[in-house]
């Protein structure tokens, strides 16, 4: 990958390029869709995968998508999600020989996010449409590998931002884009994971930093996105704080995974996954190829990504936005307020259980005389609220849709990711990051 320096004029030139394009396919990506159906393939085959891009797919698109290849470094993983998807195609272990052989046009990511940039790169390269999940990347070194890669190849990226989409959310949008708030000068956004979702992300992979570039990139990459989307604006300097309050080092006790622990008994994150089939099938079943263990302890020792974050971004325009997560509140949820100079319009989530279970939305819109309204906006049925569903449509079945509800490209994708990568550094080099700096 290239570490050549990139200056910020460079950076928009790149991003602009790519954002030209506004979709994976074109503009109007529809008529390459109709033409027939496109070779499809996944490399990563976890519960992401095998959920969301899997038999989902299969069942929405039949006439549009044939799956050519699935590809996993764990064999037994492949092999698992394969049947769980429920398709009739070649499995894999490498990436190269998957592409050789069974030739995909469209290849879906959903690997480790610190190998996200890798496969996005060899698949432009190869001539291949890309879909990954976020993060796009997990550092800036990445972030110009796969600009790069995208513009000297002339195919294109979908970031798989469907958290934009749940309708609550386009309500806002369409609410800003009306100007009903008049000029936005701040937002404050507050997102609280409870100790069920929270707790899962440090029994697995994402709490290690050389893996997901820290929950910064993994979790945060998404409302950074959905921040940027909403506000119509770029980030330009992040200023952060982040600790470790609760998991890795700070726990009281601490073994290597959940099944064998002695202190089942008295530990709040303890994580039965033998009640877990899903579990059970894609990674305990499959241990032995790479010793993955997705009820790995969130005490262990090498746990390293933060689990309180704050978050300063300054916005091109002046826009200012104070961003916080916490990753084990006694319920879940979370409250974006954003402030205008005509007004301000308040989201509340609340999800009083569990992470699984339906959640509640209460939308205010309060006008500069201090008079308030209850905004109503139909509920989103599927996952995300509805976001699942909907971006799936835009990148299989696009319809006509208005500009702002175009797919997210490489350059949301880089903005979003590199909000998070600047909040990292921010937060290890203690000083405020400027993401032209980054580029």
């Amino acid at each position: 990958m290239s570490s050549k320096p990139v200056t910020r004029r460079e950076f928009v030139t790149v991003a602009s390029q790519v954002a030209a394009a506004a979709a994976l396919f074109s503009l109007s990506p529809s008529a390459a869709l109709a033409a027939g159906r496109r070779r499809f393939a996944i490399v990563g085959t976890g519960s992401r995968a095998c959920g969301m891009w899997g038999a989902a797919l299969l069942k929405r698109f039949p006439d549009l998508l044939e799956f050519v290849g699935l590809c996993d470094i764990n064999p037994k993983r492949v092999e698992v999600a394969k049947r769980k998807m429920g398709v009739e195609c070649p499995t894999f272990t490498d990436f190269d020989k998957m592409c050789d052989q069974v030739k995909p046009e469209v290849l879906l990511i959903a690997t480790v996010d610190a190998t996200h940039a890798g496969y996005i790169v060899k698949g432009l390269d190869r001539g291949i449409d890309v879909i990954t999940e976020k993060p796009m990347v997990t550092d800036e070194h990445q972030c110009r590998a796969v600009l790069d890669a995208e513009k000297r190849s002339g195919r294109k990226i979908i970031v798989a931002f469907n958290f934009r989409y749940p309708p609550i959310h386009r309500k806002m949008k369409e609410l800003l884009l009306a100007g009903e708030i008049g000029k936005i000068v701040s937002v404050d956004y507050n997102y609280f994971l409870n100790r069920d979702h929270g707790g899962s992300y440090f029994h697995r992979w994402h709490a290690l930093k050389s893996k997901s570039g820290s929950l910064l990139c993994h979790k945060s990459s998404h409302h950074f996105d959905l921040l940027n989307w909403l506000l119509g604006a770029d980030p330009e300097e992040i200023s952060a704080q982040g600790e470790i309050k609760m998991y890795g080092k700070q726990g009281p006790f601490r073994h290597t995974h959940c099944r064998p622990c002695p202190h089942k008994a008295e530990c709040p994150f303890y994580y039965d996954i033998t009640k877990d089939r899903e579990g059970m099938e894609l990674y305990a079943a499959c241990e032995s190829e790479d010793g993955y263990l997705r009820d790995a302890c969130v005490f262990r020792d090498e746990v390293d990504s933060y689990d309180t974050m704050s978050v300063l971004i300054k916005y091109a325009g002046g826009i200012i936005a104070n961003y916080s997560l916490n990753t084990f509140m006694p319920y879940e949820g979370s409250r974006i307020a954003i402030n205008g100079l005509k007004g301000r319009l308040e989201l509340r989530h609340y999800i009083q259980q569990s992470w699984k279970v339906d959640d509640e939305h209460e939308l205010y819109l309060t006008r500069e005389n201090g008079k308030q309204e209850r905004i109503s906006a139909e509920k989103g049925e599927g996952g995300h609220g509805g976001g699942d569903d909907f971006i799936r449509d835009l990148v299989f079945r696009p319809a006509e849709v208005p500009a702002h509800l175009r797919l997210p490209d490489s350059r949301a994708g880089a903005m979003s990711c590199l909000t998070g990568v600047a909040a990292r550094k921010s937060i290890e080099e203690k000083r405020p990051v400027k993401i032209a700096d980054l580029m």
